[in-house]
């Protein structure tokens, strides 16, 4: 370590203290550490301290030095496969991308992408910089490499200032230089990116040269205070945000604003040894501690000892990835080892632990440290304050923050004046609202009235957050604020705009009315607008199980029915080989037309009928028939179910647009409320305007008193009531009868409401930044709007995205496409079965034809020598049978017609 300071030790040492204690990392093992002083940069004496650790089996090496020694340290274990994490002063470069060096530290290059992004929002097109050293010109060059890279935007012109290095960069006359040569260039903005002490003497002269104020605009950006020591003349105090002729009174009582860019500091004060950390590191810790967070934000111009902070996140580090070398068994005894040995000898446990500390994640006092599969820690946020100065008095507060995830988020727009004077402690601030579930509800109890509800919550949020008391008292007319036809302001609006009160705190709406003669706080939650409506009737049908197909569908199945019975009746017919065509078949008239219609039908019900079709080019088509049936009744069985365990209730009302197009039902909102001109001055567009002309024209007056009237009239009558949506999902939550349709619109937001320039307002959006990004807004958010519904378990989205819809034609055509190319096979088969089998076939036939029939007592031989079993005929005109000769051989054959044959049976046969 390069000059350590005594904290710096003391966070080493404190590190090392609460991993040896700690249950979870590292629970059966002990860490051991010696400390190399470094009196100034040196890297000879560095290398040679850490040779000294090589000869004594080192596992790893934290430094902690400038860039030169740093490179110096980088090489060595390099060569030996050694760890190495550093917390540098400065930006420094890491040797090489699969180097054993990672940097615990955040780049500082981060700031060169927030101070141009805050650039391109001010729209400054000619700047200048200072810098005043090699890390700083990092920093300018970064800047200066991403203006250019912005397909959309412009690159600023940019005039470069360097405090000369052949001159002590802090003396006075240094700065004057510079100071003279930005003066001459009439370039009003300045940027400086050098350390904190020149910064700071650099804005004290100019200052002096009314470069402050005015025109002029300045951007200080630097990653810590640490550099500065308390008692240095004009540097920041430790005293808090209000500094009265002290700290930065370099501003010399003018009018001057700054604007700060710093990283941002979440004190992490859990678990316990973090805390205790921190009571070390920031002295303002106890005072400023709350139970309930987890972590605490210093003062925005605090010293906050950034690098003994990041020695002791080094440490846990380190610690975090050795218990998962550990745990996974692959800790590997590191060796004595020999600087001056010809050939280093490697250590397979450090390239293993490196592997470990480029994806390692884990929190540390300075927040999350995460590097992502390389040697830089990427997490990093950076504050971005205004520092405004007036009859000798100064104040800072927070404006906006960057990460390179989120980027820019300005809560107030840089160089614009602030300043009034601070609450104080014991300020009680009065505050007006009006009843309204579930922001604001009022209760009676034996102490009088009780307040409770989402602004309520916030609002003691805040008091505590800003150490302030407030009453709280009920708007006399009971309504949001709006003009009156006199010019008046009623409402909320009217108790703060009248300065009746401080503070108007409720559900309302920002919009630009109001914003013309109120300030409003940065919105606490998004707003829309809904439309409550009572739910329709439920409609039940007895044919509901026809419901799943749709008729066409139904349509073309019957259709298929009839058309696949008669065809398999004639491919049947056509086929060779079906039994029509056998000779000797039993019946050749089983499978008719209709016991072929039968066969379809019980196909398609999946039972089966009395005969099937006996040729191939039949039962081709008899199995496409089943593959289409079992489509169907599949497609039909699965829908089935849906609709009748769906409760069918139809709305015809189902969006903004919708209602527009339809007279039957009423809509409308509270009488000259904001959402009622905003219907107003949209009537120029279409939607709007028809339904802005039918709420002025309609005979059924659709206006209601207040938010409760409009509640009760959807429940009794064909009436829409727009109001704001969270406040519907309330409300459709406790009343079963009514719901929501559509999608919110008119989206903006909801603020709390404060006399124009109202010191506190700023007080109040910061807090309210902080609550969001806490995740306490989301949570009373949960609390009381996202509550469980006390209606029964229901589908109570009655759109048509919701229901269970039939099936059409087009979503099952494939089935009957399958059925149409079975058809079309089957025809195919029997073309071929003639085809293949037509020689025998004709060969048969021939035979057939060729047969001779004869008188059976011609043919037969002389009695006398007769032992074939034909003796006992007599008479063969009883018997109806013929004596067929066919190759020399007589047959007895049944008499009825033969298809193939034209012979006729002479009656003198006989």
């Amino acid at each position: 370590m390069e000059q350590p300071t005594i904290v710096e030790e003391e966070m080493i040492r404190l590190a090392f203290d609460n991993i040896n204690i700690d249950d979870v990392i590292l629970p059966e093992s002990r860490l051991d550490y010696t400390i190399f002083r470094i009196t100034s940069p040196d890297p000879f004496g560095a290398v040679k301290s850490a040779c000294t650790m090589l000869n004594s089996t080192m596992v790893a090496m934290v430094s902690s030095t400038g860039c030169e020694t740093s490179l110096a340290l980088q090489s060595l274990t390099n060569s030996f496969d050694v760890p190495h994490i550093i917390v540098p002063s400065e930006e420094c470069p890491i040797e090489k991308h699969n180097s054993f060096t990672v940097n615990v530290r955040p780049s500082l290059l981060y700031l060169s992408e927030a101070t141009l992004e805050l650039v391109w929002s001010l729209a400054w097109t000619k700047i200048c910089i200072f810098y005043d050293s090699e890390t700083a010109y990092k920093n300018v060059q970064q800047f200066l490499h991403l203006s250019t890279e912005s397909d959309d935007k412009k690159p600023p012109e940019v005039t470069l200032f360097r405090l000369d290095d052949t001159e002590d960069s802090s003396t006075v006359i240094a700065i004057i230089r510079v100071l003279h040569k930005a003066k001459d260039s009439e370039i009003k903005n300045m940027i400086t990116f050098c350390n904190t002490a020149n910064s700071m003497k650099i804005i004290r002269q100019a200052a002096l040269f009314g470069m402050t104020c005015g025109k002029f605009k300045w951007i200080v950006t630097t990653q810590d205070w640490d550099t500065l020591v308390d008692d240095e003349p004009g540097g920041f105090t430790t005293t808090g945000e209000i500094i009265e002729d002290g700290g930065m009174r370099f501003l010399n009582g003018s009018t001057g604003i700054v604007t700060l860019i710093k990283q941002q500091v979440k004190v992490q004060i859990q678990p316990q040894e973090f805390y205790n950390a921190w009571r070390i590191l920031y002295e303002d810790v106890d005072r400023e501690n709350d139970v309930n967070a987890t972590y605490l934000s210093p003062g925005y111009l605090n010293t906050v000892q950034f690098k003994a902070a990041y020695m002791y996140d080094a440490v846990r580090v380190l610690a975090v990835a050795l218990d998962e070398l550990v745990e996974r068994d692959k800790y590997i005894e590191p060796e004595s080892q020999q600087c001056y040995e010809s050939k280093p000898r490697t250590w397979k446990g450090g390239t293993r632990l490196r592997k470990l500390l480029h994806r390692t994640e884990t929190n540390g006092l300075m927040g999350n440290i995460r590097y992502n599969h390389t040697n830089l820690n990427d997490e990093i946020a950076v504050d971005i304050i205004t520092v405004e100065s007036r009859l000798n008095q100064t104040k800072a507060w927070k404006i906006g923050s960057w990460d390179p995830d989120n980027r820019l988020n300005l809560v107030k727009t840089p160089f614009t004046r602030s300043f009034e004077p601070f609450i104080s402690n014991n300020t009680t601030l009065r505050i007006v609202t009006v009843v309204e579930a579930p922001f604001v509800s009022r209760d009676e109890t034996v102490n009088g009235h009780k307040y409770s509800g989402f602004c309520i919550d916030m609002l003691d949020f805040i008091a505590r957050e800003l150490n302030i008391k407030y009453e709280l008292y009920l708007v006399p007319d009971g309504l949001y604020g709006g003009k009156t036809e006199d010019g008046t302001w009623n409402g909320l609006i009217g108790e703060v705009y009248y300065r009746r009160a401080e503070l108007a705190v409720a559900g309302m709406v920002i919009n630009s009315d109001r914003e013309a003669v109120v300030d409003f706080t940065k919105p606490y939650m998004n707003y829309g607008v809904g439309i409550l409506m009572r739910k329709p009737q439920k409609k039940t049908n007895i044919f509901a199980f026809l419901e799943p197909l749709d008729f066409n569908v139904w349509g073309c199945v019957l259709a298929s029915l009839f058309v696949v019975g008669i065809l398999i009746y004639i491919v049947d017919r056509l086929s060779p080989y079906s039994s029509f065509r056998r000779e000797n078949s039993n019946n050749q008239d089983a499978f008719d037309l209709k016991n072929s219609m039968w066969f379809a039908f019980a196909s398609c019900m999946q039972q089966g009928g009395d005969t099937s079709p006996l040729s191939i080019s039949g039962r081709v088509l008899s199995a496409f028939w089943w593959f289409f049936a079992l489509i169907i009744t599949a497609t039909y069985t699965a829908n089935l179910a849906a609709f009748l365990t769906v409760t069918r209730m139809e709305n015809p009302i189902n969006s903004l647009e919708d209602l527009a197009m339809q007279k039957t039902v009423v809509y409308g909102t509270i009488v000259n409320s904001s959402l009622a001109r905003f219907f107003e001055k949209r009537k120029n567009q279409p939607t709007y305007e028809r339904m802005w002309s039918f709420m002025s024209d309609s005979d059924v007056n659709p206006w209601v008193p207040n938010a409760e009237a409009g509640y009760k009239r959807v429940q009794n009558e064909e009436y829409a009531f727009f109001w704001d949506a969270p406040i519907l999902d309330y409300i459709k939550q406790k009343e079963c009868n009514v719901m929501t349709v559509g999608k919110p619109f008119n989206l903006k937001g909801y603020g709390i409401a404060t006399p124009q320039h109202a010191p506190w307002r700023d007080k109040i959006s910061l807090v309210i930044l902080k609550m969001q990004e806490e995740g306490h807004i989301a949570e009373l958010r949960k609390k009381w709007f996202d509550r469980e519904s006390s209606c029964p378990e229901e589908m109570d989205n009655m759109n048509a995205q919701s229901r269970a819809t039939d099936i059409n034609l087009d979503q099952i055509a494939g089935a009957f496409y399958v059925l149409i190319l079975g058809a079309v096979l089957s025809f195919v088969v029997v073309i071929v079965e003639h085809i293949w089998h037509k020689p025998s076939f004709y060969k048969k036939r021939q035979k057939e034809t060729g047969r001779i029939t004869l008188d059976w007592s011609e043919k037969l031989p002389p009695r006398e020598i007769r032992n074939n079993g034909l003796s006992n005929i007599d008479n063969c005109s009883s018997s109806k049978h013929l004596v067929v000769q066919e190759n020399d051989s007589l047959a007895l054959t049944p008499l009825r017609p033969n298809p193939w044959s034209t012979t006729s049976m002479p009656e003198s046969a006989c």
